[in-house]
């Protein structure tokens, strides 16, 4: 699907006028629809196709050039909530294509709605010095480095509260869950990793480095993207040796519970020895009294009590 937006008083609203947009966004795209971009923009038809590939890698194209006379590509990787096969929260992170047009045009294309779109289009352009359209591209970099550190905080939020809840655990469901955490920040350390690649040398061409407000609001952005980078990697450290621990301590949990259960077993066993002897056809010891029951059972519950107490002393109960 295709849709136009122009700027009016700094706000993106969406236009039937395609001469007047500024920003063409692209989400799903058709065979016809990249057919159609690709010549009416003069574009190369991998700028388009790039996004089909779930796992393609950040990376830019046209960057060499000191102004922007050709179409310049940005392939950068945005994350996305999804469900795992388990049942739990996990992010997948999916390409983003960023076309930056000679026409002062921005084109994105993508084939997943991406999470910070909303917030694009209610949130005005900040008032600067900028082209619109460059304006405009920092801002979808901006909300896109920020949506990584907010679900990196998502993630930790979960981890916390995991830890708490594994304590006590004998289940392999908290060890499911945790594995999608991991699975998250794996995708998402490779992905903001490149993305910072992918955005030094954007940093590093004649157009941003000239132009001392580009470069500044670009420099935020690799600061942003830069914390999350990190936060992913040292949360990643963390999540892969508490997923060590954990498996002990279920299987520990799992080992404590097996033990008092073989505890209670032999000391319930007392009383079956005691009630089989007396139930063989023999002369024993207080079968002729009259409270030969209560004899029995009474020496019975004694034995029992210090079964207990000696297998709590052993702390095997």
């Amino acid at each position: 699907m295709i849709t136009h937006y122009f700027l009016e008083d700094n706000q993106l609203t969406i236009t039937e006028d395609i001469k007047k947009s500024l920003w063409l966004h692209v989400e799903k795209p058709t065979a016809a629809e990249i057919e159609l971009l690709s010549q009416k923009y003069e574009l190369p038809k991998d700028y388009l196709t790039s996004i089909l590939d779930d796992n393609e890698n950040a990376r830019a194209e046209g960057l060499q050039q000191e102004k922007f006379l050709i179409p310049v590509l940005l392939l950068l990787q945005f994350p996305y909530v999804s469900t795992s096969p388990s049942g739990y929260l996990q992010f997948n992170t999916y390409p983003l294509a960023m076309i930056i047009t000679p026409q002062k045009r921005l084109i994105t294309v993508c084939n997943y709605h991406m999470p910070f779109f909303k917030d694009i289009l209610e949130n005005p352009l900040p008032k600067n010095d900028m082209s619109s359209k460059l304006n405009l591209v920092l801002q979808i970099l901006w909300h896109l480095a920020l949506t990584y550190n907010q679900d990196l905080a998502d993630l930790r939020r979960q981890v916390d509260k995991l830890e708490g809840q594994i304590q006590v655990s004998t289940e392999n469901k908290h060890l499911y869950q945790l594995m999608d955490i991991q699975k998250s920040l794996v995708l998402f350390e490779a992905a903001t990793k490149a993305n910072f690649q992918t955005l030094t040398r954007l940093a590093d061409t004649s157009e941003f480095q000239e132009h001392h407000a580009y470069h500044i609001h670009l420099h935020d952005i690799l600061v942003e993207t830069k914390q999350s980078m990190t936060s992913a990697k040292i949360n990643l450290q963390l999540v892969s040796q508490m997923n060590e621990t954990f498996s002990a301590i279920v299987s520990n949990n799992l080992n404590i519970v097996m033990k008092i259960l073989t505890s209670l077993t032999i000391v319930l066993t007392i009383p079956t020895i005691v009630g089989g002897v007396y139930g063989m056809n023999v002369k024993l010891p207080f079968a002729e009294s009259d409270n030969a029951f209560f004899l029995i059972s009474g020496i019975t519950i004694v034995i029992c009590y210090l079964a207990i107490k000696y297998l709590k002393k052993r702390n095997l109960l």
